[in-house]
């Protein structure tokens, strides 16, 4: 991995590839330590969790270190951290599985802090003279997206308060959106209060993404609040929004209060043109979703909401960058089975061509085993024209399994057109070709 120009890009480029952003896990772990501290508490002991990394250190109630020690230390040894990691970059050296290690549990250090100890480190590190700027940005940057996951609020206030904190770059737009989806998680109405009160005195902050931010946020728990406030937002691209209104239903009950309340509200828009593209831009990512779920428990959950026939086939224009190569079979026999010919041609020939790409073999070997029919003779007629790029002897094998009549002419025409000619032999193959099969 190459050593990023910006410590935040490291921290959080790491991050990223070991799971930091999925706190499932680490949920669990402080459900489990905060009974332990309860039950303690009752003992009349308290558990010090200043230092995560430590073994616990149990201590007789009134010891405990307050929350400004606890909040300097972390300053001192964050910045510390942060100066060996200005040197380690200035060597050009690569991050080692003992560097990723650190760099995680300081992560988690910096998660194990409350709003009122992460904004004392924020302070102090914008009066911070002795690192680079660019590391002390990205270090203030990964303190309030730290403070934002927990504590939304009051990472907003801090953008309120100092709204030029980190100026108008891509980061900070990320974390206000962040903080408004997680805060909207939640309480919903008063996160769409901050924006009301917020988005004329700050537009550079209160944008497009942060509104979308809100609104995937509200869909967690009110998927009908959420279509809702696509509209009274006023928010000019919609389909993001759409999209991750669609993507946040996790379960099947889940999926279907989503799906209902998105029926709603595609009836409620009166122009046709615009209901059509917003039943685009949320099929894909239902599809994406439902498909998520394996190919048993996805066809029972489109069995039971009973998908009309338009529903189904935005559904399954979807189907071709979401399956999963295992399943691309069964998922283009459901389409051959559930669409008419008309509809489902052009999507059959799009998952075949793309499956083709991934894995031909996998592909070819599905086709050896699909009954004869018009679903065969589509998914014959991409799978040929895939292959004569690079086998188009095979693929015209396969051409030469149609039926006689014009979609095996086409395929042959096709292939021909196809055919790689780098070379008198190759081009002289394409010709003989040409002339046997009558090739226009």
């Amino acid at each position: 991995m190459k050593i990023p120009l910006a410590l935040s890009a490291l921290i959080l480029a790491i991050g990223a590839a070991l799971g930091w952003h999925d706190h499932q896990q680490l949920a669990a772990v402080r459900e489990t330590h905060e009974k332990l501290v309860a039950e303690a508490s009752l003992l009349g002991i308290s558990l010090d969790p200043a230092h995560p990394s430590d073994p616990i250190r149990v201590t007789k109630r009134g010891e405990r270190e307050n929350k400004e020690t606890v909040a300097k230390e972390a300053v001192r040894d964050f910045i510390a951290f942060a100066k060996e990691m200005e040197a380690f970059e200035k060597q050009g050296k690569q991050p080692d599985e003992a560097m990723q290690k650190r760099i995680m549990e300081f992560m988690d250090r910096m998660m194990d802090l409350d709003a009122s100890q992460i904004k004392f480190l924020i302070t102090e590190l914008r009066s911070n003279t002795e690192l680079k700027e660019e590391t002390r940005q990205g270090l203030i940057a990964f303190s309030i997206m730290t403070l934002a996951n927990e504590h939304p609020q009051a990472a907003l206030a801090i953008f309120t308060e100092s709204s030029d904190l980190l100026g108008k770059d891509r980061m900070s737009g990320h974390m206000i959106s962040s903080a408004l989806s997680r805060w909207a998680k939640d309480d919903p109405a008063g996160a769409l209060e901050w924006v009301r009160k917020n988005g004329e005195k700050f537009p550079d902050l209160v944008t497009e993404d942060a509104k979308r931010g809100l609104v995937a946020g509200a869909a967690v728990n009110d998927p009908k609040l959420a279509f809702k406030l696509v509209g009274e937002l006023g928010l000019t691209e919609k389909s993001q929004a759409l999209s991750s209104i669609m993507s946040a239903a996790k379960t099947p009950e889940e999926r279907t209060a989503t799906f209902t309340a998105f029926r709603e509200y595609l009836a409620g828009i009166t122009d046709e043109k615009a209901r059509n593209e917003a039943a685009g831009s949320a099929s894909w990512a239902l599809t994406r979703n439902v498909v998520a779920s394996g190919f048993e428990s996805a066809t029972r959950w489109i069995d039971q909401t009973k998908l009309t026939p338009d529903e189904l086939a935005n559904f399954a224009g979807g189907l071709q960058h979401n399956v999963k190569s295992a399943e691309t079979g069964q998922w283009i026999e459901w389409v051959g089975e559930k669409l008419p010919d008309d509809k489902s041609k052009d999507v059959i020939r799009n998952m075949v061509s793309g499956w083709t790409q991934s894995d031909f073999q996998a592909t070819g070997a599905w086709l050896n085993t699909t009954p004869t029919g018009p679903l065969k003779n589509s998914a014959i007629r991409s799978y040929a024209e895939t292959v004569s790029r690079y086998e188009p002897e095979a693929a015209a094998q396969w051409a030469l399994t149609l039926p006689p009549g014009e979609d095996r002419d086409q395929t042959l025409n096709r292939i021909y057109k196809n055919w790689p000619k780098k070379d008198d032999a190759s081009k002289a193959a394409a010709e003989a070709f040409k002339s046997q099969y009558g090739v226009k």
